[in-house]
């Protein structure tokens, strides 16, 4: 009966021991291939060297593994995984056979029950088994994946024993062997670090691209020949060519295809490109942030945020004074401007609300949709309704630029007027403004000349002409303002960064 004294462990057998002999002494590898494990009728087995077989077997499995042990290099150790779907009996014998079918070695081990899937308690377990031998150099382990499960010990080992760690201080070119993480170091200047061919003879591989350094310097990481990343693709489904790293950990996880391009599995900040975000440092952000200060741009280096403006139908160009929190040309071939929003307040668009009005001039004709010499397109864009005493109800606007609008409706007057138009474009600014409204002023009682405290040619939005009747000689001849602003709330600064890639 098994108690506190009984002892648990395993050893050659004598057919075991003559074979490795021979194969040592032939200087060939010797190749255990198969766990034996049997219940031993229910008895409490003793190992014996002398065995050819176990006292009863009730499965046969491909190892999984085979290793030295870490604290004796005399000691063998192989384990075998059981699936949820094989059991049903217990575990007291355990026996190693080579790949020639040789009984090599035997042990035994604490009773164990292995259940069936079917009887509600169904698991993988691991078993292992230690053998001691004369010696471990010369043996080596063959198996088929097909049909043996891995641990999660063995996996993690066997990725770290083959993930490269890659540092890099200048552009270069990487290789095959340096799949794995790379960690790259921009701080003496700008770097531009290729990644390898994604062909099939790099197949499906992964690496991890990361910077080290917080320098300004910029810092590339492109594909080779006519390869592609595949990041951005809902705005060019080809992918780009290159991208960039920007910050001390910004970091990119690729894979390759094995066909010429490079899929993103994962990256440092996933924030959708071009949004805006506040921050509380003045600092950037690694992930690829920049000021929304309305810097200009080099199209070819940021070729995903050229594609991004050009489909936001917020793209101007830089004459248009109202729309600097939109996206511009810059000079038309080269160059691109960032929206400008520095020291702005921001609003949500009216989005067909119909809450934002503005007004719009020029010259329409009968019979026609079309009105020219405008003045006001500016806050002016396609789909917004036009509102005026010579188109119908519900016209709205079909197209426009500087100096022409197209209406859906013709109009159904001649000469010059003025329209209203519903709606706001996105992007635009219109300045702090005080809408109608009167002030209370109690002057007392006094006799004298009555004096204007306001010249009625001054008379605009927000403020009233003020008549007095002034007495003598102390009654005021003005009011003064008391407090802050009347038109402008208390407010917080934030830095404004968007996103660059």
């Amino acid at each position: 009966m098994v108690d506190n004294n009984t002892l648990f462990g395993g050893m050659l057998t004598h057919l075991g021991a003559a074979k490795k002999t021979n194969c040592d002494a032939l200087g060939i590898p010797w190749e255990p291939r198969y766990i034996l494990i049997g219940d031993a009728n229910g008895t409490d087995p003793v190992p014996d060297p002398s065995q050819t077989r176990l006292i009863n077997q009730v499965y046969r499995a491909q190892l999984n593994q085979l290793s030295v042990s870490a604290i004796d290099p005399n000691v063998l150790v192989a384990e075998v995984v059981l699936p949820p779907e094989v059991g049903g009996w217990w575990m007291r014998e355990l026996a190693l056979e080579d790949k020639d079918g040789v009984f090599s070695a035997i042990a035994n081990l604490a009773p164990s029950y292995k259940p069936l899937l079917a009887q509600g308690s169904g698991r993988n377990q691991v078993v292992r088994m230690h053998i001691i031998t004369s010696g471990t150099a010369n043996v080596q382990l063959k198996i088929d994946p097909s049909v043996v499960l891995a641990t999660r010990d063995y996996v993690d080992r066997s990725v770290n024993a083959h993930t490269a760690f890659t540092k890099v201080s200048s552009s270069r070119a990487l290789t095959h062997q340096e799949m794995g993480f790379v960690l790259i170091d921009a701080s003496a200047g700008a770097r531009n670090v290729q990644l390898p061919a994604a062909d099939a003879a790099m197949g499906r591989r992964n690496i991890i691209v990361h910077r080290k350094d917080n320098s300004i310097h910029r810092l590339v990481i492109s594909a080779k020949g006519k390869d592609k990343l595949k990041f951005h693709t809902h705005l060019n489904p080809a992918g780009y060519p290159f991208l960039v790293l920007m910050g001390a950990g910004d970091w990119w996880h690729l894979r390759s295809d094995g066909a010429g391009s490079w899929w993103p599995i994962g990256r440092c900040d996933s924030t959708t490109l071009g949004r805006p975000v506040f921050e509380t440092t003045t600092l950037f952000s690694p992930g690829g942030y920049g000021a929304m200060n309305g810097q200009l741009l080099k199209r070819d280096e940021w070729p995903w945020l050229w594609d991004h403006a050009q489909q936001s139908m917020m793209l101007y160009p830089e004459n248009f004074k109202y729309m600097d929190g939109a996206w511009k040309y810059g000079d038309y071939k080269s160059t691109f401007r960032l929206p400008e929003v520095r020291g702005e307040f921001f609003r949500v668009l009216d989005d067909g609300r119909l809450i934002d009005q503005s007004s719009l001039k020029g010259i329409s004709k009968a019979g026609s949709p079309i009105i020219t010499k405008i003045n006001g397109a500016l806050l002016v864009s396609i789909g917004m309704t036009l509102e005026g005493g010579d188109f119908p109800k519900g016209t709205t606007v079909v197209s426009i630029t500087e100096t022409e609008l197209t209406a859906s409706n013709p109009s159904q007057t001649d000469g010059p007027g003025e329209w209203r138009v519903v709606g706001r474009v996105a992007g635009s600014w219109t300045p702090d403004n005080m809408r109608r409204h009167t002030h209370s002023v109690s002057f007392g009682s006094g006799k004298g000349e009555r004096i204007a405290l306001l010249p009625a040619s001054s008379v605009t939005n927000g403020s009233a002409q003020l008549d007095h009747l002034v007495g003598k000689p102390n009654s005021p001849l003005f009011i003064s303002e008391v407090g802050e602003e009347e038109s402008r709330p208390r407010n917080i600064a934030y830095p404004a960064r968007i996103k660059l890639i």
